[in-house]
C-alpha cells in the first residue's frame, strides 16, 4: 500500500513539473517573438511608381549579379516606406499576380522589419 502511495506523488510531482516547464518556454518564446529583427537586409525603393508600383524592396545578395526586387503585398508603415530607407526584415514569396504596373519584381509577405 505504502508503495502505491509513493507512485501516485511521484506520477503527480512529475506532470506538474513538465507542465511548468511548458509555460516557461512559451513565455519565453514569446519575448522572443517581440524583439525579433528580420534576416534579410534591404533597401527601400521608389523607382517604379511613374509606372504605378508604390513601393519596391531591393536586395542586393553577395555573389548575385543582379538584385532581388521584392513587391510587398501590403502596404508598409508610413514612417518606413521611404525612399532609400535601409531596413531588416524577413519575406515570403507569394505565387499571385503583380500588382498593376509592377512589372519588375516579385510578390512577397513582408515581416519582422526593422530599421537599419
Amino acid at each position: 500500500m505504502r508503495n502505491i502511495i509513493c507512485l501516485i506523488i511521484i506520477i503527480l510531482f512529475i506532470s506538474i513539473s513538465c507542465k511548468t516547464k511548458q509555460s516557461i518556454n512559451s513565455n519565453a518564446k514569446a519575448v522572443e517573438q517581440n524583439s525579433v529583427k528580420g534576416n534579410t537586409f534591404g533597401k527601400i525603393s521608389h523607382q517604379y511608381r511613374a509606372t504605378g508600383c508604390a513601393t519596391v524592396i531591393i536586395i542586393n545578395k553577395e555573389g548575385q549579379d543582379k538584385p532581388i526586387t521584392l513587391i510587398p503585398k501590403d502596404k508598409l508603415p508610413d514612417d518606413m516606406d521611404k525612399d532609400g530607407m535601409e531596413i531588416y526584415f524577413d519575406y515570403h514569396l507569394l505565387r499571385m499576380k503583380n500588382p498593376e504596373g509592377c512589372n519588375v519584381g516579385i510578390p512577397a509577405e513582408i515581416k519582422n522589419i526593422s530599421i537599419k
